[in-house]
């Protein structure tokens, strides 16, 4: 008869749940300290390598440096050694003119033309001395000196190891690039709009009426767009042109004119205000573009004629982003438009840039990433109100007379719960439009041909088993955003099959299958895989995880507002199906240059992935490709951590490390928004 012994005193009682949690709980965070612990000896051996090559380099420069001095030396004693000869060499032919001077005969002449020749006959009759010769040994090799100049000492510069430290600190307002680089359009904007459209085309503002057709000689423009400007410390061009669209002077009459004769399509946007204070300035061009439908149809009445379109409101990604300003968030409430304060009053202030405000708009961008939240009134302007949520920041909109402590009620609960305002604040992100492929349609109805990188998506992956593949086909039918190609190598799996399954479920992707002779690594089948892919982009997909329908397209965007050549997730959710337990990994790893996303979430330029390859590793072969990409300085950008779940059936160290426990709960209500 066998019988049951006791647990070891200070162990939990493993067929309780809760014993079982909180064991699961303290090994969560033991493995988080030594993950850190890790990662820090790591780094410090990281450094210990690094001093000893930049040792190895010192010495080697130094050798170096000694070989030029003695070679500076030899040739300073060398030419010293000439300087003496070339001295003894002049003082021998001073020595002989001197001896030629002093001879007997030389004076035959003075004795021939002198009156006093018997002077000159007594003077030949005396002897002759001449000083001895010079010697050789005289002159000896002599190296001048010259002051020495002392060289400032270096003060060193220690430095602590920085672990998951981001490379870029803060949003700074970029240079480039553009959408259509081959086209070039005047324009008369304001600064906001000038922000919107510079990273579309070559965007030319700086011209008035004094000297447009100068710039339509020089620049010669593709397309005039005109813009219904209005006077305020934001107004475009210098303010020269605000008499001129208020139909005061005939400037912009004379400047469509031109460009009628010369070809060039004129566009006028009415972004704001009355149809019938822009209709003076408006009706002289060919085209007019409405915010919405409903305005546009207001002016195919104005204008009776049909050419008439619509460009909404919308956002520019290259500054438009949740990329964080420099110091991060201050935690305030901030406001825009009307908005009732309570009775006791709040610190809330207007958030800037607004009616008079002089703030410049660059400065702007930065102040829409400063605030925790913001207070819309229900006469906040919906512009200004895509822009911020385009930033990041959550947005709080009340509606028309809403009492102070209605409004603070809400903004206390909203400030209370953390992991709502983030959700809430990526789904606000999420549904702010680029008005780049806004631009395409408008740019085919003027004629003007609109090229630009299509931005096709290739997923690749490596199955080995039928339960991988169906879970992966899942995943990618799902997507908002489909990817163009698949390519799938297959371990250990029928490559003819795999192929059939996946043209069933998806028939409209260009599908690749390739299987593998024999057993290789998860890392070897994925390098085999880029190889075969012909997107723009690449998408590495782990047919274990989950990935949320809006992953590929919320992922792929980013690539539109940063310069990163790599992008992904360092911070994300993890689930442990056999524990229940649901782990947010590097809470404050979003939206930061940092090379250590996921490999599973691992989306990047064609190009640049097939240069990196991936290591002949079944586990690591993300961490691996994480330190090429520091290696070769490539630009990788975690984004947010929402759509997508690391699934995995152990917690693994690196899974564990700076992890955060959200509870024993499912991971797909807080990840896949």
């Amino acid at each position: 008869m066998s019988e049951v012994s006791e647990p070891a005193a200070g162990q939990p009682e493993w067929n309780d749940p809760a014993a079982l949690r909180q064991a699961l709980a303290e090994a969560v965070e033991r493995a988080s300290g030594a993950a850190e612990l890790a990662r820090l000896i790591t780094d410090y051996q990281r450094r210990l390598e690094e001093v000893a090559r930049s040792e190895a380099e010192a010495l080697t420069k130094t050798r170096e440096a000694e070989a030029r001095l003695k070679t500076a030396e030899r040739q300073n004693a060398q030419l010293a050694k000439q300087l003496a000869e070339q001295k003894y060499q002049t003082e021998v032919a001073n020595w002989k003119l001197a001896s030629l001077q002093d001879s007997r005969w030389s004076k035959l002449g003075d004795a021939i033309h002198s009156k006093k020749p018997g002077t000159v006959a007594r003077t030949l009759k005396a002897p002759v001395r001449k000083r001895p010769a010079p010697k050789r040994s005289d002159f000896k090799p002599q190296i001048p000196t010259v002051p020495e100049v002392k060289a400032a000492p270096a003060a060193p510069e220690p430095k602590a190891p920085q672990v998951s430290a981001p490379l870029a600190e803060s949003f700074t307002v970029p240079k480039g690039p553009t959408a259509r680089p081959y086209m070039t359009v005047a324009a008369i904007v304001d600064r906001q709009t000038e922000a919107l459209l510079r990273y579309e085309w070559r965007l030319v503002t700086n011209f008035g009426p004094d000297n447009w057709e100068a710039m339509l000689d020089q620049q010669q423009p593709h397309v005039l767009f005109v813009e219904s400007v209005r006077p305020g410390p934001r107004q475009g061009n210098g303010g020269r042109w605000l008499e001129a669209l208020a139909g005061e002077t005939r400037a912009v009459r004379d400047l469509v004119a031109a460009c009628r004769k010369r070809g060039i399509k004129t566009v006028f946007w009415h972004s704001g205000g009355a149809v019938s204070r822009a209709f003076p300035a408006a009706e002289h061009f060919e085209y007019v573009l409405a915010t919405t439908e409903a305005r546009a149809r207001e002016w195919r009445s104005a204008l009776r004629h049909e050419r008439v379109g619509v460009l909404p409101l919308a956002i520019q990604p290259r500054v438009h982003n949740p990329i964080p300003a420099e110091g991060g968030r201050t935690g305030e409430i901030v406001t825009l438009g009307t908005v009732n304060p309570p009775a006791g009053g709040a610190d809330w202030q207007p958030l800037a840039g607004q009616g008079d405000d002089p703030t410049s708009y660059d400065d702007v961008l930065t102040a829409y990433r400063r605030p925790a939240l913001l207070i819309a009134g229900a006469d906040a302007e919906p512009r200004v109100i895509g822009e911020v949520a385009a930033c990041g920041t959550p947005v709080l909109q009340v509606r028309a007379g809403a009492k102070g402590e209605e409004v603070l009620a809400a903004a206390e609960i909203l400030m209370a719960d953390a992991g709502r305002l983030a959700r809430e604040a990526h789904l606000a992100w999420r549904a702010r439009g680029s008005v780049t492929p806004l631009l395409d349609p408008i740019l085919d109805t003027l004629g003007v041909p609109s090229v630009r990188n299509s931005g096709v998506i290739t997923a690749i992956t490596a199955v080995s088993e039928p339960a991988e593949l169906d879970r992966l086909l899942a995943q990618i039918t799902r997507q908002i955003t489909r990817p163009g190609q698949i390519v799938i190598v297959a371990d250990g799996l029928d490559a003819g099959l795999v192929d059939k399954t996946v043209r069933q479920s998806c028939p409209d992707l260009d599908v690749v299958v390739r299987a593998t002779g024999e057993p290789v690594t998860r890392g070897a089948a994925l390098d085999r895989a880029v190889r075969l892919a012909d997107g723009d982009y690449v998408a590495v997909l782990d047919a274990r995880d989950l990935y949320g329908e809006h992953y590929l397209a919320d992922l792929v965007r980013h690539f539109a507002s940063t310069d990163a050549e790599v992008l992904g997730k360092a911070s994300f959710y993890a689930h442990l199906p056999a524990t229940g337990a649901t782990l947010l990994r590097q809470p404050e790893a979003e939206h930061r240059f940092l090379p250590e996303v996921a490999g599973g979430t691992v989306l990047a330029r064609r190009q640049v992935l097939t240069e990196l390859g991936f290591a002949d590793v079944s586990e690591e072969w993300g961490e691996v490709l994480m330190r090429q990409c520091r290696t070769d300085g490539v630009r990788v950008y975690s984004a947010d951590r929402y759509s997508y779940v690391c699934v995995r059936d152990s917690a693994e160290g690196s899974l564990l490390g700076a992890a955060r426990m959200e509870g024993y709960i499912p991971a797909e209500p807080l990840a896949l928004l």
